[in-house]
């Protein structure tokens, strides 16, 4: 049976399997808010104008509540595993990756459990450089055998645009992320559409809720995310602001320095390029006393904005319940199994983890791509 390499030479191209690379090691993780801007910081997006920090006092407020009910995440490992050369000319990186996406529900009982199964999907990532016939000789050959089918294996194109990606590896990362979060999004439609979720039954996205590539513009994607929230446990600190003129170029990161534990900001504005409008605000949820760097211990949380209140803001009462949910659920911790735990919600940990455990160990995914293609 032939091997990957047979089966590119066959296809009249010539693959060179060298050293591969874990490319989740070697290159440093982004901010889970890459390329995100905040439209306007000076006025308040919310029903509350006031430009003062908000504050919580714990003594008068129910620590039990928590309207959150569905947690999901999504997750991938990417793994560089050779080079083709493309005319003679250029050489593009051949990529694999693992992705993973699920969701947990937390029932009646206060137990969490998986909600459906969790989906997944195994990449073999070439550059769109290769013509067209010979991508689909190669995609054919290999989806075709037993080996493929088994291992949920897809061959797909990357697109390199170097103004965008600046090396061909971020790009196939990127495509990988982009049917990640197609994953996620299917996940998201089967729950809304089985009428799940409700105002005090809600869903946390593990991160911020960057679905550009699958908005279709119309009002029913927006309609997926009425009861739906992203929080990001790793964020810029150093986010640009447009209002740099008013606040004399100040970072995100210095306003957030005054932030004390049950402390949150106003809501400010941020706009995609699909003209999407977000509300964005930060919260922090641990003592400073307890944490080793005074940026730990916050969130980044960011809530569509609906037709209802797209000019007015969100509604201050609605910011201010889903803080308490978010602030109730800090307890337990997963101090000591994960260094992020003070940014971390127990609920995602758990879901996180549940999907992580699906992925093969790196040595035997990479190896898989050594053997023959039966």
């Amino acid at each position: 049976m032939p091997t990957l390499n047979k089966i590119f030479e066959k296809c009249g191209v010539a693959l060179y399997q060298n050293e591969s690379l874990d490319l989740d090691h070697y290159y440093q993780e982004p901010y889970q808010d890459e390329g995100d801007e905040i439209k306007v910081i000076g006025e308040p997006f919310e029903t509350d104008k006031s430009k003062k920090i908000r504050k919580y006092d714990f003594y008068i407020e129910d620590r039990t509540f928590s309207n959150f009910s569905f947690f999901m995440d999504g997750s991938r490992r990417t793994y560089k595993i050779g080079d083709i050369v493309i005319d003679g000319k250029k050489i593009y990186p051949v990529v694999v990756a693992q992705i993973r996406a699920g969701c947990t529900e937390r029932d009646k009982e206060k137990k969490l459990h998986s909600h459906q199964t969790i989906q997944r999907k195994n990449l073999l990532l070439l550059s769109d450089k290769v013509n067209t016939v010979d991508f689909k000789e190669i995609q054919q050959r290999i989806t075709r055998t037993k080996f493929a089918h088994d291992m949920f294996l897809e061959v797909v194109e990357y697109r390199f645009e170097p103004e965008k990606h600046n090396i061909p590896v971020n790009a196939a990362i990127a495509k990988a992320n982009t049917m990640m979060h197609d994953m996620e999004i299917e996940i998201l439609s089967d729950i809304v559409r089985s009428g799940a979720l409700d105002t005090d039954r809600m869903l946390v996205v593990d991160g911020p809720l960057q679905f550009l590539r699958q908005d279709t513009g119309k009002a029913e994607f927006a309609d997926l995310f009425y009861n739906v929230i992203g929080v990001s446990k790793n964020f810029n600190p150093m986010l640009p602001t447009s209002s740099k003129s008013k606040r004399g170029g100040t970072q995100i990161g210095a306003e957030l320095l005054k932030l004390e534990y049950g402390e949150r900001t106003p809501v400010f504005l941020k706009e995609n390029d699909r003209g999407r409008r977000f509300g964005v605000w930060y919260l922090r949820i641990r003592p400073k006393n307890k944490v080793s760097n005074p940026l730990e211990g916050i969130i980044k949380i960011e809530k569509m904005v609906l037709a209802d209140y797209y000019d007015s803001g969100i509604p201050t009462d609605v910011v201010d319940t889903i803080s308490l949910s978010l602030l109730n659920e800090c307890s337990p911790t997963c101090y000591g199994r994960d260094e992020r735990w003070a940014s971390h919600l127990y609920p995602i940990y758990l879901t996180e983890t549940l999907i992580k455990s699906t992925f093969e160990s790196d040595l035997v995914f990479i190896n898989n791509f050594k053997r023959d293609f039966r």
